[in-house]
């Protein structure tokens, strides 16, 4: 058992797009590791340009990718956003500028960098971390102030990434306990998660009292009778203990995990039988209005040794809802998952990916973790299994927690995917 790493930036969202004091700029909202903040980056006008020919984004949410790519036959950088509509989601792509990508490069490298300054001297650290993108001077002096923090950024960084490489061998040896294993190596992901997200949207709860009366606090949910509980089946697999009030989204280099959303259905049988049969298990995020429709395959993955959670009462997209809603939408799912259960849930994985400060606070209410992920396999929307299995040969599979659905394509594809995987020789987790 060990404890799990969380990625430095999990997605960021376009907020708002338009001209400042000092020229074009973007506010971003930013999911990390340690919850949601907002941020505004300086925009060149080729950039703006590519950016708002795509728009208007005002009742769109729109996904931003952190990564993008040099076309060496046009010789230019171009980069993607994804736009989420109610029924489906889009790809676009846009052309932008070397000062764009530089923008997302200090990003990220701030995303990094955040996690370890506590482990940083004091006397090293400076304000340059907290101000280095920009949001705008209001005078040339200021401006000119900007212009040499970001010139004597690669020096910080460098002495700062010097720093943790001197520190990592404490970190992981605190993080880590992996029974007759080395300290593990850490390192970013170079592919950024792809925010694709199954639909339709399922219809939303409208108002507390017609979905779920909120037991008192005092009151807690009564398990069912311990000869309820299915008796779990023993796999050798290692288990990540998901930390506290951080966003679980990727592993140490060497493990890999398989989970599946939207669950359970007619597939969920088939889809555990195929696990334990090459001696593997998964994380099953669950929908709580389909455990009830199908309680006995819920009941079946946990008794073949696998993890169920929390996805939600009926798939809606929480950070639309009001607290009070989304309070009670968890507490539903959670009630209808411990009948199968018999004990607290500790996993939850938001729908869409969609959360923020509000929802998170929710979460924690009800003594749940948050688990993500970096690999979207988009098994929703492939055509034939060859597709699936030539995704997981397109990417690095190391460190990755890969999101899939329970789908027949998937079903399908699932034997070869875990033959690979094993031929790499990666080790299978999954997530408490």
């Amino acid at each position: 058992m060990f404890v799990s790493e969380t990625d430095s930036t999990v997605m960021i969202e376009l907020l708002s797009l338009g001209q400042g004091p000092d020229g074009y700029e973007i506010e971003v909202g930013l999911t990390d590791g340690t919850g949601y903040n907002k941020r505004i980056l300086e925009l060149d006008e080729y950039t703006y340009s590519q950016l708002n020919a795509l728009g208007p984004f005002d009742s769109d949410r729109v996904r931003l990718s952190l990564y993008p790519k040099w076309d060496p036959f046009r010789n230019i950088y171009y980069s993607t956003l994804i736009r989420m509509k109610s029924t489906f989601n889009e790809t676009l792509y846009f052309a932008c500028s070397q000062y764009y990508v530089s923008q997302l490069n200090q990003l990220k490298a701030i995303e990094r960098i955040v996690q370890v300054e506590e482990t940083v001297p004091e006397l090293l650290q400076t304000p340059f971390l907290s101000e280095r993108v920009s949001t705008g001077s209001n005078s040339a002096k200021e401006r000119a102030k900007s212009v040499v923090k970001r010139r004597l950024g690669p020096v910080v960084l460098l002495a700062l990434v010097c720093i943790l490489l001197l520190l990592s061998p404490l970190r992981v040896d605190r993080a880590l306990s992996v029974k007759n294993e080395e300290a593990l190596e850490h390192s970013e992901i170079a592919e950024q998660p792809k925010a694709s997200f199954p639909v339709p949207v399922l219809p939303q709860l409208n108002n507390v009292s017609d979905t779920v009366p909120l037991p008192p606090s005092a009151e807690p949910v009564v398990p069912p009778q311990a000869s309820q509980k299915p008796q779990q089946q023993a796999l050798p697999i290692e288990e990540v203990v998901i930390e506290k009030n951080k966003y679980t989204s990727k592993l140490p280099k060497g493990y890999v995990a398989l989970s599946f959303d939207d669950g359970p259905s007619k597939y969920t049988q088939e889809i555990v039988d195929i696990l334990v049969e090459h001696g593997v298990a998964a994380t099953f995020l669950f929908i709580g209005k389909n455990v009830v429709h199908h309680p006995d395959e819920a009941r079946y993955a946990l008794a073949k040794g696998m993890t169920i959670g929390n996805h939600s009462w009926d798939h809606s997209k929480l950070t639309a809802n009001s607290e009070a809603v989304n309070k009670a939408n968890l507490i539903k799912a959670n009630q209808a998952l411990q009948k199968i259960t018999g004990a607290p849930i500790a996993l939850f994985r938001p729908p869409y990916g969609a959360i923020d400060g509000k929802v998170s606070r929710k979460v924690a209410e009800q003594q749940m973790k948050v688990l993500m992920w970096n690999r979207d396999t988009e098994d929703w929307r492939k055509k034939a299994p060859e597709e699936l299995i030539q995704y997981f040969h397109n990417v690095d599979p190391s460190g990755a927690i890969f999101l899939m659905h329970e789908k027949k394509i998937t079903v399908e594809a699932l034997p070869e995917i875990i033959e690979y995987l094993k031929a790499k020789d990666l080790k299978f987790v999954i997530f408490k």
